[in-house]
């Protein structure tokens, strides 16, 4: 079974013109019981991401340059990049952001995630990306790591 090699697959992994290393963080969300300010996430970050893994033989590109807008509302947050939309949190730590979207592709299942994390510089964050598509028996996952600049 060759389940990235369908064209709506490869266009999944197409668009991940998107920021980089495979989180298993979809964050939980609540507080650690400190109740102060949440940190502000929204803005457009310009993102540039180097491929890590890539064990689907999708031959998607090795480098991606796009740009993001993060949407907020209190720890919820969007995150948009073209036509595609995950949806996600501000992490429990107040150090960054987590979101993901799954969809059923002809019946394999594609789940996307991103990540931003606090670096030591205002406005840069360490960016992770990943797709993983599950056929049951067969799963496969493109991987990104790289940075976003707050614009």
């Amino acid at each position: 079974m060759k389940p990235l090699h369908n064209p709506g697959h490869r266009r999944m992994l197409t668009w991940l013109a998107v920021p980089a290393l495979a989180a298993t963080l979809v964050a939980c969300g609540g507080s650690d019981g400190d109740e102060g300010p949440i940190p502000l996430y929204a803005g457009t970050y310009f993102v540039v991401l180097n491929k890590t893994v890539d064990n689907c033989g999708t031959g998607v590109a090795n480098r991606l340059e796009v740009l993001q807008t993060v949407s907020q509302s209190g720890r919820s947050v969007t995150l948009t990049t073209g036509d595609a939309v995950l949806q996600g949190q501000v992490d429990p730590d107040d150090l960054g952001i987590s979101t993901a979207s799954q969809v059923v592709d002809n019946g394999v299942l594609v789940t996307t995630t991103m990540v931003y994390r606090a670096s030591n510089q205002p406005g840069l964050f360490g960016a992770g990306f990943s797709v993983v598509a599950d056929a049951g028996n067969v799963r496969c996952t493109a991987a990104y790591s790289g940075q976003a600049q707050l614009q």
